[in-house]
């Protein structure tokens, strides 16, 4: 009994904040990386979960750094940007409320972050969808 008790106020939380995204339940997935350290990758991953808060009626299911798929789109981006360093996190989340532009009861999968930043500074969130 405690058990389904406890679903369903899990469930009740969510339909609660359903006017923001839910970031923090996210499953993180990070691969061993040449080029970044897990700090630098982490804070870039912040920086999606503080985006991501505003995505009206969407829970965030995993946050991903993929380093192939990464590095195969870096230099491009960082140029794009005239930024000295880019990385590109993967998501999947779900979306179970009223958002405008993404469809409810869909889940979305290698959804692109992209994020900049010159040698040693702060990583910067440049854009979001599918690449």
């Amino acid at each position: 009994m405690k058990k389904i008790l406890a679903a369903l106020v899990a469930v009740a939380m969510i339909f609660c904040l359903s006017g923001c995204g839910i970031p923090f339940t996210a499953k993180k997935i990070i691969d061993d990386s040449e080029i970044y350290s897990k700090r630098d990758i982490e804070k870039a991953m912040n920086q999606v979960y503080s985006r991501f808060a505003l995505f009206e009626g969407c829970v965030l299911l995993e946050l991903e750094y993929d380093e192939e798929y990464s590095k195969a789109r870096m230099a491009d981006w960082a140029e794009n940007y005239g930024a000295d360093e880019s990385i590109v996190l993967l998501s999947k989340f779900y979306v179970f409320g009223e958002n405008g532009s993404l469809e409810p009861g869909e889940t979305y999968s290698k959804w692109n972050w992209i994020l900049v930043r010159n040698k040693g500074g702060f990583w910067e969130l440049k854009t979001w969808g599918y690449g």
